[in-house]
Parts: C-alpha cells; structure tokens; sequence
C-alpha cells in the first residue's frame, strides 16, 4: 500500500505483521522542528569546521594575490559562503528523513522504515531493554578536504532494543557490512535492532514510542 514518504509502499511481510490503518495500528514520524534541524546540522559540524578552514586559506591567497592586504577578508567571505552552501546538504537530508522516516506500532510490535529503503521489525516480546542508540546518517568513510579525512558524527539517543529483523537496502552495501557484524541470538538467529524514540517524535517521555512501548512492555521501565 502507498505510504506518504515512502516511494516503495509498505508491504505486509507476513500475516501477523499489520498494514498501515488497520486495527491497532499507529503511525509517528519524526519531530519536524528547529531542534531536530539543528541537532543533524551540529553531526555534520566537523566537516563544515575543516571545510570553512580550508577555504578561508584559499579565499585569503586569492585575494591578498589580488589585493594586498585584503586576504583575511577576503578568505572569511569565501569560506562563510562555501560553508554555507555544504550547510544545506544535512538540511536535505533531515528534511528527506523526516517525511519518508514511519514508525509503525500495533500489538505485535514496532515497525520502521525510511525513504530509502530500510527496514526494522521488533516484537513487543522481544525487546530485552531500553538504551542508548546511535542513528547512523553516513554511511560512508568520512571525505577528504584539505588532506584530512572527516566522518559525519553518528548522533546518540535512547530507544528500544531488541532480537528482531532488519532489511538493508542493495545501495546501502556499506552499512550492509556494518550489520553483519551485528549479534545474533544463538538459538533464533534473529539480529540485535534498536529503534531510536526520536524516529517517532520529538525526545522525551511523553514521546508517543515511549507510551506505547510503557503499555505494551511497563516491565521495561522498572
């Protein structure tokens, strides 16, 4: 079925596993606000940090060359720019995963996938603990500007934790090797999958994850 964000639709994996809208199911979506803006920008920080650098020194020896006495200026105004324009990229990116991100509960369990294709499945007898998370948004290695290699920062929260199921998608190869490493139960085979509270909303524990998963699992709260 069509889900808003999602190009691929939202197919039913299996009979137990429900669709969006039926009996017992609620759908949330990451927090839309400056804050959640503002937390991926600060992940990409490091980056824009040695971009800015690197291009004020170009900027600083093309205008001095140009003008004596000009460089510093000069150098401030090209790296601000070109900082800026690679700002808009994390702001592109948090705007593609808040409208395609869909955390779907039901009395099954919890549901994500995301615009790119990912795929997360936890049973509510499944999750073992609620901890802390790492929401990956690079793949990647890190890129090189200005001979230093510079990795985007994963950013850290809290979320559900469990053996569960996890569909990679086939142009996320990298990140596939990084989950193969992942634990597996030794009797089940399942994965160890987490899914962060702030995929389905803004932090805090009137989160609606949060809620669902104190009237489904309370014994995970203590």
């Amino acid at each position: 079925m069509a889900v808003e964000g999602l190009p691929q639709g939202w197919d039913r994996v299996s009979p137990e596993w429900p669709l969006p809208g039926e009996p017992g199911t609620q759908a949330f979506h990451p927090a839309g606000g400056a804050g959640t803006y503002l937390r991926y920008l600060l992940a990409f920080s490091p980056l824009l940090g040695v971009f800015f650098v690197v291009f004020l020194l170009l900027g600083s020896i093309l205008f001095e060359t140009i003008a004596s006495g000009t460089g510093m200026t000069g150098g401030i105004v090209v790296g601000a720019i070109a900082t800026l324009c690679l700002a808009v990229t994390p702001v592109i990116k948090t705007r593609k995963m808040i409208r395609g991100t869909t955390v779907l509960t039901s009395p099954v369990g919890v549901e994500l996938r995301d615009h790119i294709g990912f795929q997360v499945r936890l049973r509510w007898p499944d999750v073992v603990q609620i901890d802390r998370t790492l929401d990956r948004i690079s793949a990647g290695r890190g890129v090189e500007v200005g001979g230093k290699n510079v990795q985007v920062k994963d950013l850290e929260s809290r979320g559900l934790i469990g053996w569960g199921e996890r569909v990679v998608p086939d142009q996320a190869a990298r990140m596939r090797q990084v989950f193969a490493a992942q634990p597996r139960h030794p009797r089940t085979g399942a994965e160890l999958v987490a899914v962060s509270f702030q995929a389905a909303g803004p932090d805090g524990w009137d989160n609606p994850l949060v809620l669902e998963a104190r009237r489904h699992r309370p014994d995970l709260f203590g």
